[in-house]
């Protein structure tokens, strides 16, 4: 009797740590994702489970449509992330096609990343679609009871049913996260994400400082005018430029604070030879007193693609 209580014990707890799990994970991609419907919830949790062998016919074909993607899509296109975890227990990543846009890895990198992420599980055997369906009724059963209040959920989850009860698992984004979101990328099973690609994103740390400059009172309202353009022209026609942000102290006003964030070190090489930071440094050498660069250790960077995405609501 003691020893078959400890096993409902242990199993009770296990059901309450996964939905805890579930919560969490929900929760997050809501906050992240305020446009997403249960089609998309389903879509990364599937993700994570069953990986993406259902993508791959053949390489040729693979890398056809890989490229097509990529023409099609500039980086104004893509969202500002280069990767994110899918589901629930993160093993597999989606990877962002604005690394192979910004030449942190190449095309064939992340193609050959991708099929063996679909092809290979170490030896292992893929989980079963009657394993996936089962932990999905798990999952939905949790998210019945957080009251989303998702449009269209009745009849996401009736349309995911049906799909299960075929056999088959995989779905696309929803057309508002598509038209939100703009998602591109593959999906990449955790241990090659971090040992082949997280290595090359490490060293191409984006930049950020805050110039702290003073200007001659004489100077101001031209100098006024000169930060306004060339934080505005370098964010439109930078793509590595993420944000050029003046700002005045409002105690003196011949004081400012440039927050100034870069995509990496090649970014900010780059802006230093543009037409319009050149008209800026050469126009205003004159008006400034002092200026100060202060680089600064962004202590969670992943979080800049919440910054601006809220920025937009």
């Amino acid at each position: 009797m003691k020893k078959m209580l400890t096993i409902v014990v242990i199993m009770l707890t296990t059901i309450t740590a996964s939905a805890q799990d579930t919560q969490g994970f929900v929760n997050k991609l809501m906050r992240d994702y305020p446009k997403s419907r249960l089609l998309d919830i389903y879509k990364s949790c599937f993700q994570d489970y069953m990986g993406a062998e259902h993508l791959v016919t053949d390489r040729q074909a693979v890398e056809k449509f890989l490229d097509e993607e990529l023409n099609m899509t500039s980086l104004y296109d893509l969202m500002p992330w280069n990767y994110e975890p899918c589901g629930i227990d993160s093993n597999y990543y989606r990877v962002s096609m604005r690394i192979v846009k910004e030449g942190v890895i190449t095309k064939e990198q992340l193609l050959d990343a991708f099929i063996r992420s679909a092809t290979d599980k170490n030896g292992k055997n893929r989980p079963s679609i009657k394993s996936w369906s089962d932990r999905w009724h798990m999952i939905i059963g949790t998210i019945d009871q957080m009251s989303l209040h998702l449009p269209h959920y009745e009849s996401d989850k009736a349309f995911i049913d049906s799909i299960l009860s075929v056999g088959k698992y995989a779905i696309s984004h929803s057309p508002e996260y598509r038209e939100a979101y703009r998602p591109h990328y593959r999906i990449v099973e955790r241990g090659i994400f971090e040992q082949e690609i997280m290595p090359q994103l490490a060293q191409k740390k984006m930049i950020v400082r805050i110039a702290e400059i003073e200007v001659y009172p004489e100077y101001l309202k031209d100098y006024l005018m000169a930060a306004r353009n060339v934080g505005a022209e370098s964010v439109r026609k930078e793509p590595g430029v993420i944000c050029i942000f003046p700002n005045q102290v409002k105690d003196d006003e011949s004081k400012f604070r440039i927050v100034e964030i870069y995509r990496n070190q090649e970014a900010y090489q780059y802006h230093l030879t543009t037409p319009h930071f050149k008209a800026y440094k050469q126009g205003t050498l004159h008006m400034v007193k002092s200026l100060n660069l202060l680089d600064i250790s962004p202590l969670d960077p992943e979080s800049m693609s919440l910054i601006f995405t809220k920025q937009n609501q």
